[in-house]
């Protein structure tokens, strides 16, 4: 009978290393992915707490930008933009809810028309609403532009045509100056405003142009001239000198019908002339009788002195036939 050999096979112990490793990666992953969700919740918890500061504050800036857009302080478009930008800084274009208890922000409310938009729609209605500032804005401009130029307030229908002559940019770019242009360009301006400051300076020198049935001007002035100024003579001066010498009745006369600047300035170097020529006629006239007296005098005291001399002579002649 022969032998039988058994073998047993070594005892091998169970790896389970791997199966760790991979316990362990999954609790890492569970870790940190419950990080990951804390840090996403803290950051919206945050996020949250902005928006809704932001919206917190919202209606007290909107309160404050109209005030400032009403007072002049601020242009529409910079009204604008600082309430976009808050809103925008804020995020606050959606989910912003304006309620009675103060303006909350609900990530669920998403209503454009109701949210933060609504005040950008009540900055437009103030501005360019029916009656807005953009209106009272244009009317004064056009207004001022008539009185400017015009010397008078603009017609109903001169405002209605210029109101929608600018809502429709018929002056381009322009605006008001755009109004203004055309006025100008219009023949009630041609006839009643001087086109240079020639005739500006005129008017102040001489008074306004008069003006032909038509209404055009016609370069022409009548001279206000006060004939109790101009000096007048009291002798025969035609007789005297040969030279018949305008009055200032003829002058006035002259004045009153419309002239041109030549004719005026020609007739004011007469009335200079003349009165140069009066004065100096006057003063002729009293140096003659200054002359005539003073030729008195002379001729008067000469007689005396030949009376004086001539008497002397007699005395001294009687005076001689003495003897002492």
């Amino acid at each position: 009978m022969g032998s039988k050999t058994t073998y047993n096979a070594p005892k091998v112990e169970k790896d389970d290393s791997f199966e760790k490793y991979l316990e362990y990666q999954k609790e890492r992953e569970t870790k940190l992915e419950e990080r990951a969700q804390a840090e996403r919740e803290a950051t919206a918890a945050r996020d949250l707490q902005r928006r809704q500061t932001g919206a917190k504050g919202l209606t007290g800036l909107y309160d404050r930008t109209k005030s400032q857009l009403e007072s002049g302080l601020l242009s529409y478009e910079g009204a604008q933009n600082q309430l976009q930008s808050y809103i925008d800084k804020y995020d606050l274009n959606a989910g912003f809810q304006p309620d009675t208890e103060g303006n909350t922000f609900d990530p669920g409310y998403t209503d454009p028309t109701k949210g933060a938009g609504q005040y950008l729609s009540n900055l437009q209605n103030i501005y360019g609403g029916e009656g807005g500032l953009l209106e009272k804005k244009r009317t004064a401009g056009i207004n001022l532009a008539y009185q400017d130029l015009l010397g008078r307030q603009a017609t109903e229908d001169e405002l209605s045509g210029a109101m929608s002559n600018l809502q429709l940019q018929a002056y381009g770019g322009a605006g008001i100056q755009g109004l203004r242009d055309s006025i100008k360009s219009g023949s009630e301006y041609t006839k009643n405003i001087n086109d240079n400051y020639l005739d500006n300076y005129y008017d102040v020198q001489y008074g306004k142009q008069t003006k032909d049935a038509e209404g055009n001007m016609t370069g022409k002035r009548i001279f206000d001239f006060d004939a109790s100024l101009m000096p007048s003579y009291a002798g025969d001066l035609k007789e005297s000198t040969g030279v018949d010498v305008t009055t200032g009745e003829q002058f006035a006369d002259y004045f009153s019908e419309g002239r041109t600047v030549a004719e005026l300035e020609a007739q004011q170097q007469n009335i200079k002339d003349t009165r140069q020529f009066l004065f100096s006629a006057g003063l002729t006239n009293l140096q003659g009788d200054i002359d005539k007296e003073t030729q008195k005098i002379k001729n008067e005291g000469a007689r005396d002195i030949a009376k004086i001399q001539q008497e002397g002579s007699i005395y001294g002649q009687l005076l001689g036939g003495f003897n002492f």
